[in-house]
């Protein structure tokens, strides 16, 4: 007897239509090459045009914008007040935070046990003084009877006697000048003019030398200001006196200009090596007394002469993560990427310190378009004079 086997499975049958059977299938990459190819060699007139951009040459202006720097007042004039006798605090004759003149009377410590003191010193120069005049009349006595059978040994005490008491006289005057000293630092006065802070001990407190300064003061009348000046200005500021063309003016923390000029009178003698710059001080008129020490302001400089320099206008500039850039078109017509550095606006242009020079073709208008090394089809726009 014979068995027979039936397939469990039917073999699977190509779905594909008779007509596509026996041919080859082409690879994606093989296929994606052979269109690059085809579009390559196409004729030139088919390719995508150039951009279109709009263009125009770079154009030097005269012009004085300012250098800002950031400075910081300080006071040509600062004093703290200290005690120079020891003795209870007895008077506050001043207003906290007023203005005061020389000479002006802030503190009274304790004059009482001075004013003794000063007595007592005066006493004892008049009893030195007695004391020196007794020894100069028994040394002349002697020196009249010298011949008369006075002993060298007499006469020498004499004479040792008067000089001793001169000696006590002078160190007595001396004692009387201390008191009188001591006496009048019981009083404490206004050693320049300015403004007065807040008095750090109130009536009855027991003040000395040791003790902290009583009260400050500061000149605000004038002010000065000081900050550092780059390297690319340092041909400007020469002791030799070519910095006085300057005019430096100030810019307050509220953005408000100060009403008045500034004047140089300080350029230190050596560049910070760090950073490349230079200490300068001006000084400014503060009548009203706007400006306070320790206050940071905006210093802007402007120089003598105005300085010609490429302008462009502000739609031209672009910037990215390492500053601002331009592009400029070659003579093939291809915008090369040029990095600049602005110094300060005018208008609706930008004022360029490094990077580009007069004659230079800018892109203007169509930047969004352009990559660096593209061809572009420029045309001219209105020159930044017209």
């Amino acid at each position: 007897m014979s068995i027979s086997f039936a397939p469990m499975f039917s073999p699977i049958r190509s779905k594909r239509p008779a007509c596509m059977r026996g041919r080859r299938r082409w690879p994606l990459p093989i296929l994606m090459m052979a269109f690059v190819l085809l579009v390559v060699g196409l004729p030139p007139a088919l390719w995508a045009a150039p951009p279109a951009v709009v263009v125009m040459s770079v154009e030097e202006a005269a012009v004085n914008p300012p250098a800002e720097y950031v400075g910081r007042t300080e006071a040509i004039q600062a004093v703290d007040l200290r005690a120079r006798v020891e003795g209870f605090l007895e008077q506050v004759a001043f207003r906290e935070g007023a203005d005061v003149q020389t000479g002006d009377l802030l503190f009274v410590i304790e004059p009482a046990p001075y004013r003794a003191g000063l007595r007592e010193a005066e006493a004892r120069v008049a009893e030195a003084e007695a004391n020196h005049v007794m020894a100069q009349q028994r040394l002349g006595r002697l020196q009249a009877v010298r011949t008369g059978g006075v002993s060298a040994t007499d006469l020498e005490t004499a004479t040792s006697n008067e000089r001793q008491a001169n000696a006590r006289r002078q160190e007595a005057e001396a004692a009387l000048e201390t008191a009188r000293l001591n006496l009048a630092y019981t009083t404490v006065r206004a050693p320049i003019s300015g403004r007065i802070g807040r008095a750090a001990y109130t009536r009855g407190n027991l003040v000395g030398p040791a003790s902290n300064a009583l009260a400050r003061i500061v000149q605000i009348d004038p002010i000065r200001v000081v900050y550092a000046v780059n390297e690319s200005d340092l041909q400007s500021l020469r002791p030799d006196g070519a910095h006085r063309g300057w005019v430096s003016r100030l810019r307050l923390p509220d953005n408000t200009e100060y009403p008045l000029a500034g004047r140089f009178d300080f350029i230190d003698n050596q560049v910070d090596p760090d950073t490349g710059t230079i200490a300068v001080r001006a000084v400014f008129d503060n009548p009203q007394g706007l400006l306070l020490p320790g206050q940071f302001v905006t210093v802007q400089n402007r120089r003598p002469t105005p300085a010609h320099l490429p302008v462009v206008p502000q739609s031209a500039v672009q910037a990215d993560r390492e500053g601002r850039y331009v592009f400029v078109v070659d003579e093939r017509n291809r915008a090369q990427l040029r990095r600049i550095t602005i110094r300060t606006a005018m208008g609706t242009q930008w004022v360029v310190e490094n990077g580009l020079t007069a004659g230079e073709t800018i892109v203007v208008q169509g930047v969004q378009k352009v990559t660096p090394g593209m061809e572009v089809t420029p045309s001219r726009a209105a020159s930044a004079k017209e």
